[in-house]
């Protein structure tokens, strides 16, 4: 029987959402990023981690990294929660790029990455987090809208908004894919 790990690490919960269901469906062990050892990860055949983008890097991903030598001929995942809409390519490939500058080429070319849509609630913010947000929005209101990319008009569009994106069925293309 393949073993699965599910990893993750959440801020504001979507992440965690995802990452329940995703090792409900495979049938595997679930942990915060913060509660597991290297070590455990020698015990699995694929290993899923789950987490928001932050500054072009997903935390806990120098576990992977770090091990990489132990574990790259397990299936590694990595899936991203964000809110732009990963229906479109230049999204994908906006967060693929910034992804790819923090992961060494020949760990980024043995991970499968999957990017879904998460939730945010403005209210709930961190103080940190709400100024961030602040200054990403005059950053891309400087641009004028036609230097706007689709993720900046999006963000836009979803500022200072409740929005929750989280869907179930979005976890399908990662079920199949540990399921082949």
């Amino acid at each position: 029987m393949v073993k699965v790990l599910v990893l993750y690490f959440t801020i504001y919960g979507s992440t965690k959402k995802y990452a329940e269901w995703i090792a409900e469906e495979l049938k595997g062990d679930l942990f915060d990023i913060n509660d597991v050892r290297y070590n455990q990860l020698y015990d699995y055949d694929i290993i899923i981690l789950g987490g928001g983008l932050y500054a072009g890097n997903i935390k806990g991903l120098n576990l992977l990294i770090d091990n990489y030598e132990k574990i790259k001929n397990k299936k590694l995942i990595i899936f991203t929660c964000g809110l732009a809409d990963y229906s479109k390519e230049e999204n994908i490939n906006s967060v693929k790029s910034r992804l790819k500058k923090n992961t060494p080429n020949n760990v980024f070319e043995n991970i499968k990455v999957f990017y879904l849509r998460g939730y945010i609630n403005y209210k709930k913010l961190s103080f940190k987090h709400r100024i961030m947000m602040g200054m990403m929005r005059k950053m891309i209101l400087i641009k004028g809208a036609e230097k706007m990319n689709e993720e900046n008009k999006e963000f836009l569009e979803t500022y200072g908004k409740i929005v929750d994106f989280t869907d179930k069925k979005n976890i399908k293309e990662i079920i199949d894919y540990c399921n082949k």
